[in-house]
This record gives C-alpha cells, structure tokens and sequence, in this order.
C-alpha cells in the first residue's frame, strides 16, 4: 500500500582454496570488493526494474503470463 518492496533476497558465497591463484585473488579483494558490489547493486535495480515493466504488461493483459 505505501509503494515499497515487500520482498527480501539475501545471498552469501563462501569459498576456499589452496591453490595459487585463490590467494591471489583473496589479497586483490579488498580493492575488487568495491568494484564488485556496484556491479551487484546495478544488476539488482536492472532486474527490479526488468520485473516491474513485466508485471506492467501483465497487469494491462498485454503480456501472456
């Protein structure tokens, strides 16, 4: 009723290796984390916003879902 989302997506990765290049990336990840969470949040909004155009179509019966 007050125009906000009503749902919630939460996700989590946890990886391990001992192989060379792991720890090469985890010593990159502080400087990588940055740019990784903005490309995370641009796709997010894209696919809200992807999402919203669809339930538009459906809810005017011009999209067959």
């Amino acid at each position: 009723g007050r125009g906000r989302p009503r749902t919630a997506v939460t996700e989590a990765l946890v990886a391990a290796s001992d192989r060379r290049g792991f720890a090469v990336a985890r010593a990159a990840a502080p400087l990588l984390r940055p740019l990784m969470r903005a490309s995370a949040g641009r796709l997010w909004r894209d696919d809200l916003a992807y999402a919203e155009r669809r339930w538009e179509l459906r809810a005017s019966g011009r999209f067959p879902g």
